[in-house]
């Protein structure tokens, strides 16, 4: 069989995972040479016909499939199980056609499979050292309608599990029912980020299930598990089978362990969340319940945008019917792995919040630090379940840092700092950032200010306020200063100010008195703050 071509004007390996379509199979390629730094893929899953008798959900999985191919730039795409309702060869087939647009687009395939895709494999039985008497399924049906073939990036793990390189990114897909359990968390435990820049681990099952129990339950074995993914370098774990989305983050403390994300559901029904967030193991910080979604994943360096879209499901119950979607923005987190990340639930504060760049490779090695700051009235969520009364849940919020080298003009590292904005608006609750700056500046330290990236344009920071009144003092931030007061403290060499924004920060020299203009710094422009005033 001769591999297909991908017409995306570069090279690509000849490591793939296969979809034998309309005699063409659909690539899962890896990089051979340099790709560019910015790239992304998306994420299907569930798209089981849950009473379409085609076992798919065309209606809802075609246009989907449409914004991947005309909406989005995407690389590659990984659809994370129970594509069918049955499993059948018929199923898969109604599967690859509803899909072919996908791979007349040359966009590559990574699969997994879910509990419904295994429904026509064997089942075989055993011992399972950790958790006894268990049984797991066999591969010939999956393997006859996508056959794979091993290549240098390619590498096949029990059952259908795999792990691949992409752009000096990890993913390893774990086929949750082709092994005894105790190999298949053997083998995922052994998956090492090791000089990848990022490292991405999906499975249908989560672990921590809002609509059903995760894959382990509430057993100790899954924070064992989660733990040594983060030690690993897992950056985030996807999945589906809830039939819902949900965001939230493994937790040690306040300390991000990885990203857990339930990805939405394209399946013809809805379930409802029957389990609230695991205290003490996860917080969460989205939740999208009875909506059809998909998800984009982009890769900047060390920065990952996730993005869920989602829309309001067709109202007719005719699976033949053309279904014509409105999509919206549902939810969008921004992480960066050379910065720090952070969950906070509602009522607890920011302060001691930190993240700090090591100098080289052109970071001159700035020191951020929240002082204080709360997470004031955040968001809620109530669901009805199966039964039973409604559940609210409370939303927190996972905050991350991140770093980019600084560019001519500015005295800092350019810092990220995301995810306290509770309505995706940038706007957050009131806090106080503090940014450092070296000792061997040839400026005026006094002159030195925290200023804020506002429409492609570094104005101070407290101009970008919703509220609150800009007020400039000399020395160390003290809790009596309100809403819009900022500084510098030449003692510690840092820059401070009292905002209500996230988004981009870095310090730079304000001209005295600047009342008037505001240096921009690395454009050799200046920008007129009577221009850039708070915004309500």
């Amino acid at each position: 069989m001769k591999l297909k071509s991908i017409a995306r004007n570069r090279f690509v390996a000849a490591a793939w995972i296969g979809l034998a379509l309309g005699g063409q199979p659909l690539l899962a390629v890896s990089a051979a040479g340099t790709l560019p730094a910015q790239w992304s893929f998306g994420l299907l899953t569930d798209t089981q016909g849950a009473g379409d008798p085609r076992g798919v959900s065309v209606r809802l999985m075609q246009p989907v499939v449409d914004r991947f191919v005309n909406n989005h730039n995407i690389d590659l795409l990984i659809s994370i199980g129970d594509l069918t309702e049955n499993g059948t060869a018929a199923e898969f087939d109604t599967w690859k056609q509803a899909a072919k647009p996908l791979a007349d687009a040359g966009i590559p395939l990574y699969l997994t499979r879910g509990n419904h895709d295994v429904r026509a494999e064997s089942t075989i039985g055993g011992i399972d050292p950790l958790l006894g008497p268990s049984a797991y399924r066999g591969t010939d049906t999956w393997s006859t309608a996508f056959p794979s073939l091993s290549g240098p990036t390619v590498t096949t793990g029990p059952g259908a599990s795999y792990s691949f390189a992409y752009n000096n990114t990890l993913f390893v897909s774990l086929d949750l029912y082709g092994a005894m359990p105790s190999e298949l968390i053997g083998w995922v435990g052994s998956q090492q980020k090791g000089s990848y820049d990022h490292m991405f681990v999906y499975a249908h099952e989560p672990f921590f299930g809002r609509a059903r129990e995760g894959v382990l339950g509430d057993s100790p074995l899954r924070m064992q598990v989660l733990n040594q993914l983060s030690e690993n370098g897992v950056d985030a774990y996807f999945s589906g089978h809830d039939h819902q989305y949900s965001r939230s983050a493994a937790v040690d403390g306040q300390d991000v362990l990885l990203h857990h994300i339930v990805a939405g559901s394209n399946a013809e029904k809805y379930y409802r969340f029957e389990n609230e967030f695991n205290v003490g193991e996860e917080v969460g910080a989205a939740l999208v319940n009875n909506e059809v979604g998909y998800s984009v994943v982009d890769i900047n360096g060390p920065f990952v945008t996730f993005t869920h879209y989602s829309a309001t499901p067709p109202a007719s119950s005719d699976f033949s019917e053309a279904w014509e979607p409105e999509w919206r923005v549902a939810d969008r987190t921004t992480f960066s792995t050379n910065g720090n990340s952070y969950a906070v639930n509602v009522g607890e504060s920011y302060a001691g919040l930190k993240s700090a760049i090591v100098e080289g490779n052109g970071f001159v090695g700035t020191k951020a630090e929240i002082l204080a700051g709360q997470n004031l009235d955040g968001r809620s969520v109530t669901t009805e379940p199966d039964s039973g009364a409604g559940i609210t849940q409370q939303l927190g919020n996972i905050v991350n840092f991140g770093w980019v080298a600084r560019t001519d003009g500015l005295y800092s590292d350019i810092l990220y700092l995301g995810g306290m904005d509770d309505l995706l608006d940038g706007v957050a609750d009131p806090f106080v950032l503090t940014l450092s700056y070296g000792e061997d500046i040839a400026i005026d330290e006094s002159l030195l200010r925290l200023v804020y990236q506002l429409d492609g344009q570094w104005v101070l920071a407290v101009d970008a306020n919703t509220d609150g009144t800009p007020s400039f003092v000399i020395g160390a931030w003290q809790s009596s200063y309100g809403l819009g007061t900022y500084g510098v403290d030449t003692a510690a060499n840092q820059v401070w100010a009292v905002i209500d924004r996230n988004g981009q920060f870095a310090v730079a020299a304000v001209p005295e008195p600047s009342a008037l203009v505001l240096m921009l710094c690395g454009f050799g422009m200046l920008v007129p703050l009577a221009a850039r005033r708070r915004r309500a």
